[in-house]
C-alpha cells in the first residue's frame, strides 16, 4: 500500500487560516482594552473641568440645608452626591438632587445625615449620566470644611 500524507497546499491553508484566526482574537481583545480606556478618559476630562462649592451649611440636628455653586468650566448636567462628616461619622451617600449647569447654584432643603449631628465637613463626587442611564462618578472628589 502506498502511503498518502496531506499535500503541501492543503497544510499551508491549515496553517494560514490559524494566522487569521489567532490575528482576529486578538484584535478583540485590544479593541476592547482601546475602548475602555478612551472611556476613562474622556470621563477624566469631563471630570477634571467641573467643580463645585459650598455657599451655605445650615444644620438642624441631622438635618442639613446645604447650598452648592458650580463653576463655569465642564460639561452640561452634572449631578452631584455629597458625604456629610464630622470627623468620625460618615452620612450615607445622598444624590443632591439637581443637575448642575454651569454657574448654577442650587439649595437642597433636606438632606438627612443620620450618624452625623454636627457636620464640619462635605465631600462632593460629580457624576455624568451615561449611554445606558446609568451614572459614571468622577474617580476625585472635592472635599470642604465649613
Amino acid at each position: 500500500m502506498k502511503k498518502r500524507g496531506m499535500s503541501v497546499v492543503v497544510t499551508t491553508l491549515i496553517i494560514i487560516l490559524l494566522v487569521i484566526v489567532a490575528i482576529a482574537i486578538i484584535w478583540v481583545v485590544v479593541k476592547n482594552l482601546l475602548t475602555k480606556g478612551a472611556g476613562q478618559i474622556e470621563l477624566a476630562q469631563k471630570c477634571r473641568d467641573v467643580d463645585f462649592t459650598v455657599k451655605k451649611v445650615v444644620g438642624v440636628s441631622e438635618d442639613y440645608t446645604i447650598t452648592l455653586s458650580r463653576t463655569s468650566a465642564g460639561e452640561n448636567s452634572t449631578g452631584v452626591i455629597v458625604v456629610l462628616s464630622d470627623g468620625t461619622a460618615y452620612s450615607k451617600p445622598i444624590d443632591f438632587g439637581y443637575k448642575f449647569m454651569p454657574l448654577a447654584t442650587h439649595t437642597n432643603l433636606t438632606i438627612d445625615a443620620t450618624k452625623v449631628l454636627k457636620a464640619t465637613q462635605i465631600e462632593m463626587t460629580a457624576y455624568f449620566e451615561n449611554d445606558k442611564g446609568g451614572e459614571d462618578l468622577c474617580p476625585n472628589s472635592i472635599v470642604e470644611e465649613f
